[in-house]
């Protein structure tokens, strides 16, 4: 078994070496790409060699397993054993300096990890340029390393001649110069190996060819602006350069987008000017630049990234997927479901159904710095909020009623001294009555008001934990009747100032129906829930870490096992489609945030059919959102996304669910949940797919499947 994991990391650490050159991470594309590099058969098997002694090194002084698959470690390797090729002859000399510049590449690859990784920057190709330079300066003392001619191996010289004849076809000169430039990575400046390069790159990513041809085609106008000879562009990784710039900066580094784009544009002509100008100075030393200007600029730009003030346009990748298509399709994932993260989750202070008789900017005392507070009562349907005669507190439906911790905090300071109103009076000496303020931690404080004397069930210091019953409503400060007082705050002081701040979860009533509202603040005037949840729904969707699921989808067995990764976030894992899906549950709210895998599975049926899932039931409430990225359509559509996307995304996919039955509200043993995915382009449907998700006492029992007119059925077996 252990033979078998050496040799497939091996494997892929090979093929993800040549990709990673690209910033691509890709087993068919890095294969594509060696062999690319085997058009000339010399620099190929210079180039494989190395990448071969740099990953067995790596595994023989057990460095880290995952990186070595990655290719992290191989591929400045794979281009000094290119450039080795193109420079030395083949003898006894030669492996041995390419077995020591393998292993200095390894070595560097280490240090200018952990050096570069201080200040979060990637070490990008700094091992190729030190290990090129210096193998350069050293080779003149090596007589016995004989320098690359054009007779040094006779029997390729006819391969070699008919080769470089490509370079004559009657092609457009940008074209060819663009070829050649990316063949000249490869150490081969031959519009074969180029065309095949950049045939491979646009099947890749489409994002990544466009920025090619866009760092190329600036850096072209540039030359012809200044007055270069463009033909220099085809030199060792003159223009490689601006193609590799475009891409690192363009959609690899940043998210890409219109101003990654524009950015690109901008830099190029400084890459230029890097370029020549550093070249000047190695002269000196007769050395080439080789990538020096697009690593400097790259490494610079990141940097200067950091210390940015404002980072709306121009967006840092959070989480590298090796692909601009997926930095984007996620970053557009992470952003709508940034509501989830930017805030502490603060709940309504009470159960049931409440009215919000003064919102933010109300009116009455809702102002100035006291602006951004809510006021809640409980209203009959005859719309009063007190049964006859309404004389005293106690006939209000609102008085006595439990007040709920609005989070998880301890209890920083308590009033409890204040008498309760006569109705209509207001106690204006002691405004906010009877109070407690909360604290959450991290400078956010809650404070509720006008609280019953002598009702509070916890004291100063106490933790409480979200929901937990603290008090009971009352009419005491100024409160000219009972209500609820919710405010939320920055410091521990009573009656501070308030800020905007949205409520984590609530229902909205209105005709007999419900609307789901995530991280938004009530309206004035609206009839609002504290969400209840339902049992069975908490049950079926509560993924830990070892739970298993068995799933039967017209005889095909899928077998599902929850695991918690390194980084604390919970995945579902199908070995038999090597699909994964990562998922969250903040307990009120379901929902799904990532998929990789089979798009043919069940596993990605289940993630398009609760992609989010409230957990309590109220009928016929339904939930809409947005997924990430495009599924289940074409790839000529996908890729039309995937070139138009950066700037406007044409092509949208909707999701959708209907609370649909309950067997019984209360004990329910039964419950029905229809949704649905439909893809767009304007108003033309792509694809649709229309689901039905059961539940019984046991949890999950089946989900039906409706696509292009055809039904299916998936069974879940076992849970």
């Amino acid at each position: 078994m252990r033979w078998k994991e050496i040799i497939d990391r091996q494997w892929h650490g090979i093929l993800y070496s040549y990709s990673q050159i690209f910033f691509a991470r890709s087993s068919w594309y890095g294969l594509l790409l060696m062999l690319a590099s085997f058009v000339n058969p010399v620099i190929g098997i210079s180039g494989l060699l190395a990448v071969l002694i740099t990953n067995i090194m790596a595994d023989i002084f057990t460095l880290n397993p995952h990186t070595i698959r990655e290719g992290a470690y191989g591929f400045n390797s794979a281009m000094v054993g290119m450039g080795l090729g193109s420079l030395f002859e083949m003898n006894s000399v030669f492996f041995l300096m390419l077995f020591m510049m393998s292993a200095l590449c390894l070595i560097l690859s280490i240090g200018l990890h952990g050096f570069l990784s201080k200040y979060q920057l990637p070490y990008m190709g700094l091992p190729f340029l030190f290990s090129m330079w210096l193998i350069i300066l050293a080779a003149k003392f090596f007589t016995h390393l004989l320098p690359f001619h054009v007779g040094s191996y006779p029997f390729l010289s006819d391969y070699i001649f008919k080769v470089n004849q490509v370079n004559l076809l009657q092609v457009p000169k940008m074209a060819v110069i663009f070829c050649r430039s990316l063949g000249a990575v490869f150490f081969q400046s031959n519009f074969l190996v180029g065309a095949i390069i950049a045939v491979g790159l646009f099947l890749y990513s489409r994002i990544s060819f466009t920025l090619a041809c866009l760092g190329f085609l600036t850096a072209f106008s540039i030359y012809r602006l200044v007055g270069i000879d463009t033909n220099d562009l085809v030199n060792l990784f003159v223009g490689s350069n601006f193609i590799f710039f475009a891409i690192a900066i363009g959609g690899f580094f940043i998210v890409p987008n219109i101003w990654s784009y524009l950015m690109v544009i901008a830099i190029v002509p400084l890459v230029t000017l890097i370029h020549y100008g550093s070249s000047e100075m190695l002269s000196v030393f007769n050395l080439p630049a080789f990538t020096f200007s697009f690593t400097i600029t790259t490494l610079f730009f990141l940097y200067a990234l950091k210390w940015r003030t404002n980072g709306k346009r121009i967006h840092a990748v959070e989480w590298q997927h090796s692909s601009p298509e997926k930095n984007l399709y996620e970053f557009i994932s992470s952003n709508d479901n940034r509501r989830f993260y930017k805030y502490y989750p603060v709940s309504l202070p009470f159960w049931g159904e409440w009215m919000l008789s003064q919102g933010h900017d109300g009116k009455i005392t809702h102002i100035g710095d006291w602006s951004k507070a809510l006021d809640f009562i409980i209203l009959d349907d005859e719309m009063k909020s007190y049964t006859l005669p309404g004389n005293k507190v106690e006939d209000f439906y609102c008085y006595n009623k439990p007040v709920l911790a609005s989070g998880d905090a301890y209890v920083e300071n308590i009033v409890d001294n204040i008498d309760d109103n006569e109705i209509a009076d207001v106690n204006t000496k002691q405004n906010w009555g009877n109070s407690i303020i909360l604290n959450h931690g991290n400078g956010l404080y809650s404070q509720v008001s006008h609280i019953k004397k002598e009702s509070f069930k916890v004291k100063v210091g106490d933790y409480v934990k979200r929901g937990e019953p603290i008090a009971l409503c009352g009419s005491s400060g100024r409160s000219p009747e009972p209500h609820i007082h919710f405010q939320l705050q920055t410091v521990p002081v009573l009656g501070a100032k308030t800020f905007d701040y949205p409520i984590a979860s609530y229902i909205v009533k209105e005709n007999k129906k419900f609307d789901l509202k995530i991280f938004e603040v009530p309206k004035e005037g609206q009839t609002i829930l504290n969400p209840e949840i339902n049992p069975l729904l908490k049950a079926a969707f509560y993924f830990i870490p070892g739970k298993k699921l068995r799933w039967n989808w017209n005889g095909n067995i899928e077998n599902w096992e929850v695991y918690t990764d390194a980084w604390n976030r919970i995945n579902i894992w199908c070995p038999e489609t090597n699909s994964l899906a990562r998922v969250e549950n903040d307990g009120v709210v379901f929902r799904f945030n990532h998929f990789e895998g089979n798009r043919k599975s069940f596993l990605y049926h289940f993630y398009l059919s609760c992609y989010k899932v409230f957990l309590g039931y109220y009928s016929e409430l339904s939930l809409d959102e947005k997924y990430p990225m495009l599924h289940k359509t074409n790839f000529i559509v996908q890729w039309f996304e995937d070139l138009t996307v950066p700037f406007v995304q044409i092509v949208k996919s909707k999701y959708n669910m209907v609370y649909a039955f309950a067997d019984d509200m209360h004990y329910t043993s039964k419950i029905e949940l229809k949704s649905s995915s439909v893809t767009r382009m304007a108003n033309l449907i792509l694809h649709k797919n229309n689901y039905t998700i059961l539940l019984n006492s046991n949890g999950f029992y089946k989900i039906e499947i409706l696509e292009n007119n055809k039904k299916t059925i998936a069974l879940c077996e076992a849970q």
